[in-house]
């Protein structure tokens, strides 16, 4: 039987840490939508469960005009069936395992939407006891880049297992564009900057605990890495929810 969906800026996403750090290749209201549905899922599920909803309510929840959801759902539930994340294996000849998000993406043409995440997913969202990383739902809800959504959670996950009070964590460019999935875009690093780099960081600062201070290390005059410095951002976490 499926369950409806909980639409809860409380609940939390959950994910092992291999797919926090694997290649990620989506937009953002498929990054939405996966996170909503690893939201689902509680401490007690031994298996994955199909949801349904309203895109009325998804609209609602993300603060976008339903009306643009309509007139793409199709195409958009087509597109979460094709949506991948590739998790390192450690093999340097077969460096990735490609596994879809999705199992089922159906809309009932009448504004309904049945989802299902794919069985490949069971031992990255379920059941995880250790190696992995959780946030709430509220601390994405008000972003508008997929590059926040992907950069906030990495930074989490190094956070999450650093025991250095400091906590500052380097990243080399190119690991950076593979896991932010944009490794074929922004190919000057003034746009990778401006466009991915710095709106990410702003979005993680307006919208969640972290607040991020940042630096570009360069290797003679070309930038090849970034140093991120974390801290508690205590506007957010001493402001008045009005989500």
């Amino acid at each position: 039987m499926n369950k409806s969906m909980s639409f809860n800026k409380d609940h939390y996403t959950v994910m092992a840490n291999d797919i926090i750090k694997g290649k990620q290749i989506s937009t953002l209201q498929q990054a939405r939508f996966i996170r909503l549905m690893i939201a689902q899922i509680v401490k007690q599920d031994a298996e994955l469960k199909t949801f349904t909803c309203r895109i009325q309510d998804f609209a609602k929840f993300f603060d976008i005009a339903p009306t643009n959801l309509y007139s793409e759902v199709e195409i958009l539930c087509t597109e979460l069936l094709k949506c991948q994340v590739h998790i390192g294996t450690g093999n340097p000849k077969r460096p990735w395992k490609k596994i879809n998000w999705f199992g089922c993406a159906e809309y009932d043409g009448e504004g309904g939407l049945t989802l299902c995440l794919g069985e490949q997913m069971r031992p990255y969202v379920l059941e995880l006891n250790k190696w992995f990383t959780q946030y709430q739902l509220k601390s994405i809800i008000g972003m508008k880049s997929v590059y926040g959504i992907r950069l906030y959670e990495i930074l989490k996950c190094d956070d999450n297992k650093s025991r250095d009070t400091k906590n500052v964590f380097t990243y080399e460019i190119q690991k950076l564009r593979e896991m932010l999935g944009c490794e074929d875009k922004f190919k000057q690093i003034g746009q990778f900057k401006e466009r991915v780099i710095e709106k990410a960081i702003s979005e993680i600062n307006d919208n969640t605990d972290l607040f991020v201070l940042h630096d570009y290390i360069k290797t003679g005059r070309k930038v090849t890495a970034v140093q991120f410095e974390l801290h508690l951002n205590r506007f957010i976490n001493n402001k008045k929810d009005t989500y």
